[in-house]
C-alpha cells in the first residue's frame, strides 16, 4: 500500500477516535444522532478497506469516497451489491430563490388553455369570414342565372354557395325556388327543409313547401304548412290570406332572395 492510502488511513482512524472521544465527554447524544455516528463509522471501515485492497479499481473507489466525506460535496449511498450511486446535491434546487410573482402553475396551464382556445375562435372567425365572402359571391352569380332564366346554372352556383355555408336559410331558399322552376318539387322541398332547421319560422321555406305540395298534388301537406305559416307569423296573416287566394292562380312564377 503507498504513502498515501496509509495516510488516508491514519487520517480517519484518528477522525474516528475523535467522534468516539466527543461522543463520551457528553450525554446530551440523541438517537438521531448515534445512528448519524454508526453511519459515519460504517462508511469510513468500508473506505479503508477499499484503500488496503490490492485492486487497483477498488482502491480508486475508496480514494473517491473519502474526498467526498472530507469535502463534503455530494451525498452518496451504497448499494447492498457495493455499487456506489452519487447523487447532486439537492440543495441546488434552492439555490435560486422562488420568485414570488412566479405565476402558478395551475394558473399558467389554464392562462396557455385559454390562449389557445382564443387562438382557435380567432381562427375559426376568419375561417368563416372568408367562406362567408365566398358564399356571397357564388349566390350573386346564381341570382344573376336565376333571374336570365338559366336554373340549371343558378343551382350549380347556389350549390356551391353552400358547400361554403350551409347556415343561410336565404341560399336553401334561393336553390329550391331554382329546382321549383325546373319543376323539381322533391328537391325544393327538401331544401325547404333544411332553410326550416336554420329557422323553424322562415315564411319563404313554409309557404315554398305549400306551394311545392299543392304541385304534388297533396292538398293535406299544403294546408298544414300554410296552417305552420299562420302559426310562426302572425303578424303576416295578411301575406299569408293572399298567398292560399292566389295559390292556384299564380302558376309556376317564383322569384328569389336577393339579400
Amino acid at each position: 500500500m503507498d504513502s498515501k492510502n496509509v495516510e488516508y488511513n491514519n487520517e480517519h482512524m484518528i477522525e474516528r477516535q475523535q467522534i468516539i472521544e466527543n461522543l463520551s465527554s457528553t450525554n446530551k447524544l440523541t438517537e438521531e444522532e448515534f445512528q448519524n455516528f454508526m453511519h459515519r463509522v460504517t462508511e469510513i471501515e468500508k473506505i479503508v478497506s477499499k484503500l488496503m485492497s490490492s485492486d487497483p479499481k477498488e482502491q480508486e473507489l475508496g480514494e473517491t469516497l473519502a474526498d467526498t466525506i472530507l469535502n463534503a460535496k455530494t451525498q452518496k449511498e451504497f448499494s447492498e451489491l457495493e455499487e456506489l450511486k452519487v447523487k447532486t446535491n439537492r440543495t441546488i434546487i434552492n439555490k435560486c430563490p422562488i420568485n414570488e410573482n412566479t405565476s402558478d402553475p395551475t394558473k399558467m396551464g389554464q392562462e396557455a388553455f385559454m390562449k389557445s382556445i382564443e387562438k382557435d375562435a380567432n381562427e375559426r372567425a376568419a375561417d368563416r369570414k372568408i367562406r362567408n365572402e365566398r358564399a356571397e359571391t357564388l349566390k350573386r352569380i346564381g341570382n344573376g342565372a336565376f333571374k336570365e332564366g338559366d336554373y340549371e346554372k343558378a343551382v350549380t352556383y347556389f350549390t356551391k354557395a353552400i358547400e361554403q355555408r350551409k347556415d343561410s336559410s336565404v341560399l336553401w331558399n334561393n336553390r329550391a325556388l331554382s329546382y321549383m322552376n325546373l319543376k323539381l318539387f322533391e328537391k325544393a322541398l327538401h331544401d325547404c327543409e333544411w332553410a326550416l332547421k336554420v329557422n323553424d319560422s322562415n315564411l319563404k321555406a313554409l309557404l315554398n313547401s305549400a306551394k311545392c305540395y299543392k304541385n304534388l298534388h297533396n292538398e293535406e301537406k299544403c294546408k298544414e304548412f300554410i296552417k305552420l305559416a299562420r302559426e310562426k307569423n302572425p303578424h303576416f296573416q295578411k301575406f299569408i290570406d293572399d298567398f292560399e287566394k292566389d295559390l292556384d292562380t299564380i302558376g309556376n312564377v317564383y322569384t328569389i332572395d336577393d339579400v
